[in-house]
């Protein structure tokens, strides 16, 4: 005669040791997740807007090296009609340009630009001088920070 085990409402559901792993499952992932949050985030989407920033400004210089067209080059940093933009022109001063010589390229994270700093910024041809010897400060209106992006009369490029 076998014996057969039967099952009552009081052998089904978890152990105190099954609970115990998915609730400390459950504490590690909240920890982790502690560490990755919004400004993390936000922080990456400014430093990429900043290098978006140093590339263009990379491209308008070597195109006024280049003497592309015939003209000095520049980088005009949210322009009235384009705004949330950063535009590339070829010309004397973003207002002087041919709006044929226009390239826009969206700002993907709205950074504010720093009080001193120019609104534009025009590289002569053939030698790559710059009309601005300064510092262009992108500030991050999201959080207290700022990145400071550096030019000299030379056209070089800091950041």
């Amino acid at each position: 005669m076998a014996l057969r085990k039967t099952f009552t409402a009081k052998n089904r559901g978890f152990t105190l040791v099954e609970m115990l792993i998915v609730i400390g499952m459950i504490a590690m992932l909240g920890s982790v997740m502690l560490f990755i949050d919004l400004n993390s985030y936000r922080g990456d989407s400014f430093r990429a807007e900043r290098s978006q920033v140093v590339t263009l400004l990379g491209q308008a210089r070597i195109d006024a090296l280049n003497n592309v067209s015939e003209e000095p080059h520049g980088l005009a940093l949210y322009p009235a009609d384009a705004p949330g933009s950063y535009v590339l022109f070829a010309g004397t001063s973003y207002a002087a340009s041919a709006v044929s010589t226009r390239q826009p390229y969206k700002s993907a994270y709205k950074i504010n630009i720093g009080a001193g700093s120019p609104s534009e910024v025009v590289f002569e041809q053939l030698s790559g001088n710059s009309n601005f010897s300064g510092t262009i400060t992108l500030q991050d209106p999201n959080r207290d920070f700022s990145y400071d992006i550096t030019l000299n009369h030379e056209g070089g490029i800091s950041w």
